[in-house]
């Protein structure tokens, strides 16, 4: 009986937890990682020059301020009509050394690109290199650069 009334409340629970989870902005930088050296040729090239897929950054702003959350969007563009496999995208914050920022990224990955409703950045200027391979094994890459200001 005990457990016909403690089962729904834990449920009720998680599920407000859950959704309170879900409402906080994503930390795609940590203030730590800003204070790491600049990658030397972070600004090289940003074209994707292979035949793998494209991936198109510019739904995501290049400006933002510190503390504000924006939106992290990002749509890969097949090449051939050969999807892309979100097993193999990668994410890197392009600093000395680079940092792998994956992980952080994964849940908002599919096969059509990134989209991560809200991020927050702090304030600099930062490199992200997005890497994705598509069905067979062609890659495609793209740098973004965010720069972001002081909170005022």
């Amino acid at each position: 009986m005990l457990i016909r009334h403690i089962l729904p409340a834990a449920v009720a629970f998680s599920a407000i937890l859950g959704q309170a989870h879900a409402a906080e902005p994503l930390q795609l930088i940590t203030r730590e990682e800003a204070g790491l050296p600049t990658a030397s040729g972070a600004a090289a090239s940003t074209r994707n020059l292979t035949r793998g897929p494209g991936i198109d950054t510019l739904s995501t702003p290049d400006k933002g301020v510190d503390g504000k959350p924006f939106r992290l969007s990002v749509r890969f563009m097949s090449s051939n009509g050969v999807p892309v496999d979100p097993a193999t995208v990668r994410v890197f914050y392009r600093r000395q050394p680079p940092v792998d920022i994956t992980e952080r990224i994964k849940p908002f990955i599919t096969p059509a690109g990134i989209d991560a409703p809200s991020v927050v950045v702090p304030s600099g200027k930062h490199v992200i290199e997005i890497e994705a391979a598509d069905k067979e094994g062609r890659i495609g890459r793209r740098q973004l650069m965010l720069t972001v200001a002081p909170q005022q």
